[in-house]
């Protein structure tokens, strides 16, 4: 649990860097993060500020050098308002007002396109009825798939939890439960079993040892293929509304 969050600033050489420092309870050491252009530094409650900055100056090249990387990335794609992805498969949006007001907003998919109902009156957007009805798609297409692939590396997780994180797409945790961000039912199938592969793997190997990579090699040869189009299409994901 995060318990405050502080704007400072850092001077390392000749530029001067702004970052949120995020004091956790959970955290046991001091984590520098860089996304999008910005840093953060979250640390344990009770660390005095001096180490903090002398943690940045003595990893200020590391921080210079990710900065520098961060602002030649291209921005990721995007996709028009009133496109949504299904699978893989890019969907026009069509939003429709029912005259009834009294009706419940619904979605019906045709060939190629998501129909979004709604009562007149709402100011519901159509990306958002269509993601919720996709998250509660999710939990039915991803738990298949699970069970799939679990029964193809004879792994044995002990749940399933769907959730809608921001950037991770998935989890194992030490006493085998899994989580998934919904949002891979958006993606192309073999990306979506890419992750489920990947999280199966870590009931044998709790780290991204050698072993591990070759564990989920096995079972997708073409790993590395679908973990960069996720890495580049991650926008794609979190459609505008």
């Amino acid at each position: 649990m995060t318990l405050a969050e502080e704007s400072r600033q850092v001077t390392i050489g000749a530029r001067t860097i702004p970052y949120t420092l995020k004091v956790s309870a959970r955290a046991k050491r001091m984590r520098v993060t860089i996304a999008n252009g910005q840093m953060s530094v979250t640390v344990p409650r009770g660390l005095r500020l001096f180490s903090v900055d002398r943690f940045l100056q003595e990893h200020g090249q590391w921080i210079l050098t990710k900065m520098e990387q961060a602002s030649r990335r291209k921005p990721q794609a995007a996709l028009p308002k009133d496109v949504i992805l299904v699978q893989g498969v890019a969907m026009r949006l069509e939003r429709v007002a029912e005259p009834d007001r009294r009706s419940r907003a619904r979605v019906e998919m045709t060939k190629d396109r998501v129909i979004v109902r709604v009562p007149a009156g709402s100011r519901a957007s159509a990306v958002s009825v269509a993601e919720a009805w996709l998250r509660g798609e999710a939990r039915g297409i991803i738990g298949t798939e699970v069970k799939r692939q679990a029964a193809r590396l004879k792994a044995r997780p002990t749940g399933l939890t769907i959730r809608d994180q921001r950037t991770r797409w998935g989890s194992c945790s030490t006493r085998g439960t899994l989580s998934f961000n919904w949002r891979l039912v958006m993606a192309p199938p073999v990306v979506m079993q890419y992750v489920i592969i990947h999280e199966l793997a870590h009931l044998f190997h709790p780290n991204h040892s050698k072993d591990f990579w070759a564990v989920v090699a096995a079972y997708d040869p073409d790993f590395k293929l679908h973990r960069a189009w996720l890495r580049k299409n991650a926008g794609l994901l979190h459609p505008q509304a």
